[in-house]
Parts: C-alpha cells; structure tokens; sequence
C-alpha cells in the first residue's frame, strides 16, 4: 500500500510542536482508496528540532513514530484492515436506483 500524509494543523507552545490534525491516505492497487483523519498529541515534549526549520514530513514521521508498537503503526494498520474489508465486500447496486442490466453476448 502507498501512504501519503498531509498536515492539516498544528498546536505549539514556546516552539515546541505540542499537537497535530492529520489526513492519511493509502491507496491499494490504484484501486481502493482509503483515508483516515485524526489528532495526535505528541507524548515527547522536547524540542526536536527548531520550529522554522520543522517540515511536513518530520511531523508525519514524528506521528509514525509514537503511534508505533513492535515496528507497527496502528494508524496504518487500521487502514490496512480497511483495505482488507473492503475487498470481501460484493458491492451491490443502491436500493432507491432504478435497477439496471447488461446483456451477457
């Protein structure tokens, strides 16, 4: 799966990156898409790294990080077991549309 983070906000305090609102997304095979949505209050209070000098990226590998037990992130572990829900579900049509056919030639 590919993971792509993006930084919606953060909370600081004399410098110091004390929260942040996250948008994960993995994507499966270029054919499901799944996202999650979160706020991660960091556990470290010391100061990684100067704040002019923070990225994107350092903040997502910052999160990454914390939420990692054994090597294993539950975040992304949630949108794996996502993914693999999504592929045992047999997708139907919407009750309220008009049903439709295909003529099998």
């Amino acid at each position: 799966m590919i993971y792509t983070w993006k930084i919606l906000e953060v909370s600081s305090e004399d410098g110091v990156i004390l929260h942040a609102k996250y948008l994960l997304t993995g994507i499966e095979d270029e054919t499901i898409k799944v996202e999650t949505e979160g706020n991660w209050w960091f556990s470290d209070k010391t100061v990684k790294k100067p704040f002019d000098k923070v990225t994107e990226s350092d903040i997502a590998n910052w999160i990454e990080e914390e939420s990692s037990q054994n090597n294993i992130s539950s975040i992304k572990s949630n949108l794996e077991n996502q993914v693999l829900n999504l592929k045992k579900i047999k997708k139907t049509s919407l009750p309220w549309k008009p049903s439709t056919f295909q003529i099998d030639i």
